[in-house]
Parts: C-alpha cells; sequence; structure tokens
C-alpha cells in the first residue's frame, strides 16, 4: 500500500532539496542542510535521528564524511553536499575512468574511517555517497550500528542494505566489516559501470534469483575489467578491511597512470 507523505517545512529550513526514505532535507543556508522526519514530531524516525547524531560524534570530524552540525529539535543539521549524491551525477554525467577510480578509492576510504570508530553503516550505496565542491566523497547516512569496546551494539539505527548490496547469509540482522565491504563492493560496480549490479532484476521481484547469483558467485560482467576482482574479492568477503579495499585500489590507479604515461 503506499503511503501518502505530506510535504512541510521544518523550522529553520528556507528550501526543499530532497526526499530520502524516511527523511526530507531542506536547505537552511549556503553549508548546512536540516534531516527531518516525513511525519512532524514522529518518534520513531527522531529516536533514529538521534542515533545518527550519536554515530557521527562517534566518528568526529573526517574529510570523508559529511559534517556533522548538531541537532534541533526538527532533526540534524549536517554539511551540504552542493553536488548531490554519486548515483544523480552519474545520471546526467560521464566521468573519466580516473574519476571514478577516485571515487572508488574515496568510497573505500570512508568505510576504513567508520570501521575504525567500531561503526557498521549497513548502507554503502551510491546514494549515500555525496559530493562536495571539488568532486570528492562524503559518506552520508548514518543510521546503522555503533559498537562498543567488545563487539556488543551500543546503538542501533535500524538501516540496511537492499539484496544488491547485501551479503548473502542464514541471518539478515548479521551485520559487521565484512558486510559493509560487500555493499561497498556493489557500490564501486555502480561507479565504474554507471548502473546497479543485475539492472535486469528487481529488489523485490527477484530477491531469491539475486541472493542466489552473489551466493554461487554468479556474479555480473564489468567492462572494463578495471576493478573486477577487487569488486569480487569484496562480495565473496576475502578482505579483511576496508582499508585493503583501498590499496589495491590505488595501485589500479597507479597501474593506469603508467599506462598513460608509456603511450605518450
Amino acid at each position: 500500500m503506499d503511503v501518502e507523505i505530506t510535504f512541510y517545512l521544518a523550522e529553520g529550513v528556507k528550501k526543499f532539496l530532497a526526499i530520502g526514505s524516511n527523511y526530507f532535507i531542506g536547505i537552511v543556508n549556503d553549508t548546512t542542510v536540516l534531516k527531518y522526519p516525513h511525519v512532524r514530531d514522529d518518534t520513531a524516525s527522531l529516536a533514529a535521528l538521534s542515533v545518527e547524531a550519536r554515530i557521527l560524534k562517534a566518528i568526529g570530524p573526517h574529510h570523508r564524511i559529511i559534517g556533522f552540525k548538531g541537532e534541533t529539535s526538527s532533526g540534524l543539521l549536517l554539511e551540504l553536499a552542493p553536488n548531490g549524491s554519486v548515483q544523480q551525477y552519474l545520471s546526467g554525467n560521464k566521468p573519466t575512468i580516473q574519476q571514478r577510480l577516485r571515487w572508488s578509492s574515496q568510497a573505500a576510504e570512508a568505510t576504513a574511517v567508520v570501521h575504525k570508530k567500531n561503526v557498521i553503516h549497513r548502507d554503502i550505496h551510491v546514494r549515500n555517497l555525496l559530493l562536495d565542491a571539488e568532486l570528492n566523497i562524503k559518506l552520508c547516512d548514518f543510521q546503522g550500528r555503533l559498537l562498543g569496546p567488545d563487539g556488543n551494539t551500543e546503538r542501533e539505527g535500524g538501516s540496511c542494505e537492499n539484496v544488491k548490496s547485501s551479503m548473502p547469509q542464514t541471518d539478515p540482522n548479521i551485520a559487521n566489516q565484512r558486510t559493509d565491504i560487500f555493499a561497498l563492493g556493489s557500490a564501486i560496480y555502480y561507479i565504474l559501470e554507471g548502473h546497479e549490479p543485475f539492472p535486469e532484476l528487481d529488489c523485490v521481484l527477484d530477491e531469491e534469483e539475486i541472493t542466489w547469483r552473489f551466493a554461487s558467485g554468479q556474479f555480473p560482467e564489468l567492462q572494463p575489467f578495471v576493478l573486477r576482482s577487487i569488486i569480487h574479492k569484496c562480495w565473496r568477503g576475502e578482505y579483511g578491511s576496508a582499508e585493503n579495499v583501498m590499496k589495491d585500489i590505488g595501485l589500479c590507479e597507479n597501474d593506469l597512470a603508467n599506462s598513460s604515461l608509456k603511450r605518450r
């Protein structure tokens, strides 16, 4: 059943910017946006935003993480990313392979940053990879899990990946660095190809088929083959850390740069 969403401008919002699955994004000023619930004063949505605020505070400032500017009674004040998301950018532009590799590396860097802070993102996707004024990536939407020193969950925001970014496993509630890196692999695939894995399959109607293909290693083709082995290692759960993903992408960037020099 479709749920009708009644649009409104929260206090302090001058202009509507975007809509997510549960939240509006509104412009407060030239550098700041407010993330606020679809339903005014919705208790569950505000509680999830409180978790997001706690996670962002735990991560702290970083150039690959969207800037946190505080909380209001309506929602979260966040840094404005003037160039939207990578998903939006790819829909209207054709970046060079060098730019795509740079974004892939930056996405891996952002994932490594949050993991070092005991955060599991649970929704690494091109829609959550935002672009600043210089087209550099900033990861956003932190409603995953904050872990304590013992590895147990301290805060839970309730987010999760869709099936094309989700590691096949018997318990869908399992979330860890490997599941985030799996989703990172799907995000990198999207960055390189300009579309999600298995574009011919529907996330809802074809969920079982998508899960089976990932679980059995029937991965989608990638043209050109740049980062193919890295993406497959993400999907197979062979990386121990996102930092290692970033290092391998760096080697590919160096190889591409050296190849370009030899052709001159």
